[in-house]
């Protein structure tokens, strides 16, 4: 026995110094018998500091295709390339024939605008893509302005293609928040209800200009509701009304104005947002829903879509989802298949002269043993978001191959030039311009296809 007040500190200490000594000879066994598929459950306390991970690449799913189906798609099909917009149809001028014959009348003089609602999760709000998409399109085919803007928005102080304010008092009903039949989400998936004297302002965030057309649009009630306020220094005042689903008041009457401040009072009724725009040219609606799969779409009613499609009439309709539904080695996605084709099949019932184009989800990485990599789920959730696009007969662009494929990710977060943020899932503004950049460059792919085609077709006959 030890004598009592004898100092004990140092066998702890020897204890904890043996235990190191011992796991760490033993990471290094375990390192190298992890390459010889040895290991049971590897321990190695220096993974974080090894720097030269090894890459497995894991099997990926059978091809959708059999040759000879790919024949049955026809010409179209044949001579795109796996990057490019692919048309699941056998019509003449492809699946996007009601957008590219849109941007003809539109460079034609024969029509003044061409609307695009583009519908994502986080991949794109604060305007993240949509931004740069749309202001490629307005250098080529013209337009000024950020299209539609919601009353108010979680990533307002984020966006940077509009300044936005707004009081705390509105009401907002949204995907997680569903007001019934009194409150019938809109578009951005939400509906607003103004308290006396709720306010909202918005400004010229200087690149585009100022506004041209600013309107705002609004749901039914029996008694009208005001609005006043200033358009830059000018005094603005309207009221509100009208009985239809959704209705729509224009604000500045022809005079641009850098900033709009705005406040309402009377009976309160349905507000839903308001469009920046000019009078002719290209608009990119940025709907983008935190946390959304894309299947609670199917919770905006078929008269809500259609009422908005009578003021803004899209042409082209982009879903852009999968970030929240992928998961680590699930393996089954027969759930979400079955969820996005309702989805598919809703929104073309709801737009009928709108193509429709599904973008695959992007490559996203998990940290495992050997560091970061894909999530093995991710390549067996495009083959599922294809296989939807080609049954249901839309395009289908498969970004997480424009990216790079396998490890993408990785390299967009590590490399020299960053691309996407640490979290190794959501791009960084450069990497949404570079997405934004791909994606309108195979769109003009398709375009210039189409012009070709209409020449050819017009000879033939």
């Amino acid at each position: 026995m030890e004598k009592p007040g004898k100092n004990l500190i140092w066998q702890p200490m020897a204890i904890l110094l043996a235990s190191v000594v011992f796991f760490s000879i033993l990471s290094f066994l375990d390192y190298g018998k992890k390459k010889a598929h040895l290991g049971a459950k590897p321990v190695d306390l220096f993974s974080d500091l090894r720097f030269k991970r090894k890459i497995f690449n894991p099997p990926l799913p059978a091809p959708l295709f059999s040759e000879k189906e790919k024949d049955s798609l026809g010409l179209l099909f044949k001579t795109r390339d796996r990057l490019s917009v692919i048309s699941f149809t056998e019509k003449k001028f492809g699946a996007l024939e009601h957008f590219l014959k849109a941007l003809e009348g539109l460079s034609s003089g024969q029509r003044d605008k061409v609307r695009i609602a583009y519908f994502g999760d986080s991949m794109i709000e604060g305007d993240l893509l949509t931004m740069d998409l749309r202001s490629f399109f307005q250098k080529q085919f013209g337009g000024n302005g950020v299209g539609f803007v919601p009353v108010t928005s979680i990533v307002a102080g984020f966006r940077s293609t509009i300044k936005h304010g707004f009081s705390k008092d509105w009401n907002a009903y949204h995907f997680n928040n569903i007001g019934g039949d009194a409150h019938p989400l809109g578009p951005s998936g939400y509906c607003f209800v103004p308290v006396g004297g709720s306010n909202v302002q918005y400004g010229s965030s200087g690149g585009p200009g100022p506004f041209r057309q600013v309107k705002i649009f609004f749901g039914p009630g029996e008694e009208p509701l005001f609005l006043k306020g200033k358009a830059d220094e000018t005094e603005i005042a309207f009221t509100l009304e009208g009985d239809e689903l959704i209705n729509m008041t224009e604000l500045l009457g022809g005079n641009p104005a850098s900033k709009i401040n705005l406040s309402f009072s009377g009976i309160p009724r349905n507000v839903y947002g308001f469009s920046f725009e000019s009078p002719k040219g290209v608009f990119v609606d940025n709907y983008s829903f935190r946390g959304n799969s894309g299947l609670a779409l199917t919770q905006i009613k078929r008269e809500t879509f259609r009422a908005f499609d009578a003021h803004l009439d899209y042409k082209l309709i982009i879903l852009h989802y999968g970030l929240n539904v992928v998961a680590h080695n699930t393996g089954n996605y027969s759930w979400y298949e079955k969820g996005l084709t309702n989805v598919v099949k809703h929104i073309k019932s709801c737009f009928p002269e709108a193509s429709i184009l599904l973008v695959s989800v992007n490559d996203k990485s998990y940290r495992g043993p050997e560091g970061w990599a894909t999530e093995p789920d991710v390549p067996l959730l495009v083959e599922t978001q294809k296989k939807v696009a080609r049954e249901e007969g839309i395009a289908f662009w498969n970004l997480y191959e424009n990216m790079g494929g396998y490890n993408s990710m990785v390299k967009w977060v590590e490399g020299d030039t960053v691309f996407a943020n640490k979290d190794y899932t959501h791009p960084n503004r450069r990497g949404g311009e570079k997405i934004a950049k791909m994606l309108y460059g195979r769109l003009m792919e398709q375009y210039g296809w189409y012009n070709e085609m209409k020449i050819i077709s017009e000879r033939l006959d």
